[in-house]
């Protein structure tokens, strides 16, 4: 069985996250920081993908522990769920920047993911595929 590692602060979002998974048959395990998601990376590096907020305990946390995981060696998906990816531009920019720097794969705006939609949009590292399940 395929397993994913959801790591943000906020119920709603990830709730909805786990909720997505669990329909297509894969287990989730989620922590609340960067932190803790950090620890449980750790402590089961075969996760096979992997989403984090950006915004937690600071302002970019979940983007440098995404960062240390990359340079770990992971070679699962990694995916970042933000608000930020609603802001004009910035999803743009990000699929050049976010592969470069920490691995990303996916990215996945926060507004459809408030209605339960989890919309998965490709970086520049991914191609011609639609979502990673």
């Amino acid at each position: 069985m395929k397993s994913v590692l959801i790591v943000d602060d906020n119920d709603r979002y990830a709730n909805n996250l786990i909720i997505y998974f669990n329909k297509k048959n894969i287990k989730t395990d989620r922590a609340v920081d960067a932190t803790s998601g950090w620890e449980l990376f750790q402590k089961n590096s075969k996760y096979d993908i992997i989403v984090s907020d950006v915004t937690m305990e600071t302002q970019t946390s979940g983007l440098w522990m995404m960062r240390k995981i990359h340079k770990s060696g992971y070679k699962g998906v990694m995916a970042i769920a933000s608000t930020g990816f609603d802001v004009f531009g910035v999803m743009g920019f990000s699929a050049w920047f976010l592969p470069w720097f920490c691995g990303l794969d996916w990215m996945i705006p926060k507004v459809p993911l408030k209605q339960g939609l989890v919309e998965w949009n490709p970086t520049k590292r991914i191609k011609n595929q639609i979502s990673p399940v």
